[in-house]
């Protein structure tokens, strides 16, 4: 049951902090368009719902980061590959890789994609490492009191 609560709750973390990058992105490309950011044919829908995809696509997989029998480096493999997987399939759906806009374009929002996720990826990877030593330590002095 507690990994069902911990899928549950990194999910909702991924699909929060897609919601937010999304909406960061969007306020930028208005901006950048001068308030020409227009969508037709339920397209910001569309989006929406790749946002929320994308963030089950970090936050379920996330789960194997708890399971103690798979290496922590196949996790991070698995982990990524799929959310990875599951942003370009997204991403590709819906627009957000500029494929009318020629090959340098797309390979520089690809490689922009991945950066970003490897930043985010890493900070996770820090807090979670800062906590563990939070809470040993605090273990430590409990049993030393």
């Amino acid at each position: 049951m507690k990994t069902l609560k911990d899928m549950v709750s990194s999910t909702v973390i991924s699909i929060a902090l897609s919601a937010t990058i999304f909406l960061i992105a969007g306020v930028i490309f208005d901006q950048i368009g001068k308030g020409s950011f227009v969508t037709s044919n339920y397209q910001f829908t569309k989006m929406a719902l790749a946002c929320v995809a994308t963030g089950l696509g970090f936050g379920v997989p996330s789960v194997l980061y708890r399971m103690e029998n798979v290496p922590k480096a196949l996790a991070a493999i698995i982990h990524l590959g799929i959310g990875l997987a599951v942003y370009f399939f997204a991403a590709l759906k819906v627009g957000w890789i500029p494929v009318e806009a020629g090959t340098t374009a797309c390979v520089c929002t690809v490689i922009g994609v991945i950066v970003i996720t490897a930043l985010i990826w890493l900070g996770f990877m820090k807090y979670n490492k800062n906590l563990a030593e939070r809470m040993n330590q605090a273990i430590r002095n409990k049993n030393n009191a």
